[in-house]
């Protein structure tokens, strides 16, 4: 995830390296494109005009269509799965452009415990970690995909230190008034 400060929040997205992989993806499928109009283009002598006409370019077209508009739902989804940290609160956004608007509030002074882990050797090397946070009454929340995760778990940590702080205060305010 890249990290964005500003003020008193902090901005975090997914690992850039998820978009490599829809890159990928979207690069098979024109490709395959490439592939069915040289085949059209090469075999136009020995195969029919309908064929041609009627099969291949309209797989063609369908197979760009389809790798364009996954490639551009993939960036919708890449750019607005968010995880925002204030000094009060975790944000958690996930949306789509169709199928889903996730909104998800997570307060800093019920996390109990915070943990970052990874699991292979190229994944540690491009540092492609999970953050867990284990909330009261034993909910866990995993967020996946997340880059330079130490630097996300010392914001939550610094953040959840400023509630810690405000309630000392707040309680030693209110026995001085007593």
């Amino acid at each position: 995830m890249t990290y964005f400060t500003k003020y008193d929040y902090t901005i975090i997205r997914k690992h850039w390296i998820i978009l490599f992989f829809k890159y990928l993806k979207f690069l098979f499928f024109v490709l395959l494109a490439l592939i069915f109009f040289l085949i059209s283009i090469k075999f136009s002598k020995y195969l029919w005009k309908e064929i041609i006409y009627y099969l291949l370019f309209p797989i063609i077209f369908l197979l760009l269509n389809y790798a364009f508009i996954k490639l551009i739902l993939y960036y919708i989804v890449f750019y607005n799965n968010l995880l925002i940290i204030n000094n009060w609160q975790i944000i958690v956004i996930k949306s789509s452009l169709f199928f889903r608007d996730d909104i998800e509030i997570i307060d800093i002074n019920k996390i109990t415990k915070m943990d970052i882990f990874c699991r292979g050797i190229f994944l540690n090397m491009i540092w492609f970690w999970n953050l867990v946070i284990e909330q009261q009454r034993d909910q866990v929340r995993a967020f996946h995909f997340i880059e330079n995760p130490h630097l996300a778990l010392q914001i939550i940590k610094d953040a959840k230190d400023i509630v810690i702080e405000n309630d000392k205060l707040k309680n030693s305010s209110k026995w001085k008034k007593s």
